[in-house]
């Protein structure tokens, strides 16, 4: 049978291609022997280098942590989480993401704290210790009060190498004295500076005091201070603390307190699960 040319010319090309397919593709052998001189020296001998490996490497994941936090990307880890801490103030301990310090700064607690033994420098030391020995991404405020408040920072911050600096700094000029009244404060005293620190939505206070609880009113363009009952003062705190999203453990360190205050500081911390340490 005769095949139309076309066809005929197909099945030859077909049979070409694929005998050339069958046979093994033949590569030449490369050699370098061509590529360089061969009367190139020899190379030296390399260094021996003994490589250790770390005991410890949690710091690596604390820089880590602290840049994130930097950088604002922490809150986005570990489910929002800030890492915990175990603080120590005053040979108090307590474990928490986010610690907060209330100091009361008036002439008061002062000249009380000296009358103990303990100057103002060792609480300002103190201060900086317990925060130096947070974790970086720890969160941590200060609270200052007397009838007024001021805040380190209006928001909790990471325990970076960069915030414990400032701390060391703002605790040696600003940890001191009497903080400015406004008169549109609706809060005076401890009252004022536990609303705060209860703002700041912390699972661990401080509270360093005499344990007065005096109130400023200004009645008939007089101020006075006077003291109010544990009743009142209590059922603030409790308000306070009703408006935060965590449940903080409330511990105190008292200074020369009078029996009345360290009964009223006792229970503040029987009802906030904390430790009254006194000096």
């Amino acid at each position: 049978m005769r095949l139309p040319q076309r066809e005929l010319e197909h099945r030859v090309a077909l049979a070409d291609f694929q005998h050339a397919a069958a046979a093994p593709l033949r590569l030449e052998t490369l050699t370098t022997a061509a590529l360089l001189p061969p009367d190139l020296p020899a190379l030296p001998a390399a260094p021996r280098v003994e490589v250790e490996a770390l005991d410890d490497a949690d710091f690596l994941a604390r820089d880590a942590q602290a840049l994130l936090a930097q950088a604002g990307l922490a809150g986005t880890m570990n489910g929002l989480k800030s890492a915990a801490s175990t603080a120590a103030f005053f040979g108090v301990e307590a474990t928490g993401e986010r610690i907060v310090l209330v100091v009361n700064t008036s002439v008061s607690v002062r000249n009380r704290a000296k009358r103990r033994g303990v100057s103002w420098q060792r609480i300002q030391d103190e201060v900086i210790r317990m925060v130096d020995g947070l974790e970086s991404s720890t969160r941590f405020g200060l609270v200052q009060f007397s009838q007024g408040v001021r805040l380190f920072h209006d928001t909790l911050v990471p325990a970076t190498t960069a915030n414990r600096e400032a701390v060391r700094a703002w605790v040696r000029e600003s940890l001191r004295g009497n903080p400015p009244v406004r008169e549109d404060d609706v809060w005076f005293g401890h009252e004022a500076a536990l609303a705060v620190a209860f703002q700041l939505e912390p699972d661990v206070i401080f509270l360093v005091t005499d344990g007065v609880l005096d109130r400023r009113e200004v009645r008939g363009g007089r101020i006075t201070y006077p003291r109010i009952d544990f009743g009142s003062f209590i059922a603030s705190v409790r308000r306070f603390a009703a408006g935060s999203p965590r449940e903080a453990v409330v511990h105190v360190i008292g200074f020369d307190l009078d029996a009345r205050a360290q009964a009223d500081m006792q229970r503040l911390c029987r009802a906030f699960n904390g430790r009254l340490r006194t000096f």
